[in-house]
């Protein structure tokens, strides 16, 4: 039984690698066991770990860092699952109680990083009764946190928001900083995107405060980043640079290069807005510098098609299209709803400056439609701006006054007050 245990395992490792990878999946896992000094067929779950941490190392360069971070979780699923079997029969011992509590909470994380939201979720419901069961609270709050992540990747903000709730009060009832700054942190983020800017800044201070207490520079840098977002979204663009420029140190120092990438894109943005368009560009650059360092291709994705935006504005338009294009097939298979609506809306923007009306209408379309579906105001009302302008250019004032004063509508709602005052000078110039 234990030979044909092996085997299974093996065989379970071989048709994750073959899916995700195809036939070089076969190659990497006969290359990586060796590497291991173990042979494939005697590979036991004690070896996944490892064996995941050099499958990403080596997927990575050749298939990018979100599909060798997928495949290695995969593979780590496999070996909470390996654990999970062999506790069967104890399911209903009270000793074991904790035990399935932390598998379970480590399979729902596991689940999420590998996009299977609905295991996911079934495993975080399974550790928060074994947690009540233990009164082990810790993991209770830690599964909470788990739901509200999977919520918000369903962009159901107002459910995320109730779970992290309910992981904060465990958190501050055990006085855990770290779990107060995650819970609080990913609060402020969604409020940011609800564009409640006030309210996200009152929870962003909470997580702050408590991230200090923890001395992890990758909590702090990015618990820092999410600030500098809502400062940006307010027009406060030099609040905005200063809080970017802060993260920068502490994201490096934790080797966090995703984070680092997406600084560089966030200070890119703010030259964006603040019209300097050769600033934006070096920003967009060193963006996709630290996102190919690790070939973390939605990164790479972002610097694209920002860059392109700013392209756009120095008469670089077929350059412009083709970044927003390239971004776009990133994009679009990862499901990335606010990157895939900003590259239709920088092929708008080009279409227009190439008097290609029936193209750029229909690029301002699609990204209206995204944009609609999940309910982002402050980029709404920004590409209503565009698509105002669009009509301008094309002579029509009637159409340009509607889209404009639609784009001053979600504007002024959400206090976004430097963009608003564009919206009320294009309207002037009518």
């Amino acid at each position: 039984m234990a030979d044909q245990s092996k085997f299974l395992l093996a065989s379970k490792i071989r048709g994750v690698l073959q899916r995700e990878l195809g036939v070089f999946g076969l190659t990497v896992f006969t290359t990586q066991c060796s590497e291991l000094n173990v042979r494939p067929e005697d590979i036991q779950p004690g070896d996944l770990l490892r064996l995941s941490q050099a499958v990403i190392r080596a997927v990575r360069p050749s298939a990018g860092d979100e599909k060798a971070q997928r495949v290695g979780k995969e593979i780590q699923k496999l070996k909470v699952q390996a654990e999970l079997e062999s506790l069967k029969g104890k399911e209903k011992d009270a000793g074991f109680d904790r035990r399935f509590a932390d598998l379970h909470v480590s399979l729902g994380n596991l689940c999420m990083s590998t996009g299977d939201l609905k295991e996911g979720h079934k495993s975080y419901q399974k550790a928060i009764q074994y947690a009540k069961d233990a009164n082990y609270r810790l993991r209770e709050a830690e599964a909470y946190l788990g739901i509200g992540l999977i919520k918000e990747k369903e962009h159901n903000w107002d459910g995320a928001i109730d779970f992290l709730n309910k992981s904060l009060d465990i958190s501050e009832e055990l006085q855990n900083p770290l779990g107060i700054a995650k819970s609080a942190r990913w609060i402020g983020h969604l409020q940011w995107h609800k564009s409640e800017y006030d309210v996200a800044l009152n929870w962003l201070e909470k997580s702050l405060e408590n991230a200090k207490k923890t001395g992890d520079d990758g909590i702090i840098g990015t618990t820092m980043i999410e600030f500098g977002l809502v400062y940006s979204n307010q027009g406060d663009m030099e609040k905005a640079t200063e809080w970017f420029g802060k993260s920068i140190e502490l994201v490096e120092n934790a080797r966090d290069y995703k984070q680092v990438a997406r600084v560089y894109n966030n200070l890119g943005d703010a030259a964006l807005q603040d019209e300097d368009w050769k600033k934006a560009i070096a920003h967009f650059d060193k963006c996709e510098e630290y996102a190919s360092m690790i070939n973390n291709q939605e990164m790479i994705a972002w610097g694209l098609f920002n860059s392109g935006e700013a392209l756009v504005n120095i008469d670089e338009v077929d350059e412009a299209i083709d970044r927003a294009q390239r971004a776009l097939e990133i994009l679009e298979p990862i499901g990335e709803p606010i990157g895939i609506e900003a590259c239709y809306r920088v092929m708008a923007l080009a279409y227009t400056k190439k008097n290609n009306w029936d193209k750029a209408e229909e690029c301002f379309k699609t990204a209206i439609k995204i944009l609609s579906e999940i309910e982002s105001r402050f980029f709404l009302g920004q590409t209503y701006y565009d698509y105002g302008l669009m009509h301008k250019a094309k002579g029509d004032k009637k159409k340009a006054k509607k889209l404009l004063n639609q784009a001053k509508k979600e504007l002024e709602a959400i206090g976004a007050e430097k963009l608003t005052d564009k919206v009320e000078n294009a309207l002037e110039k009518l």
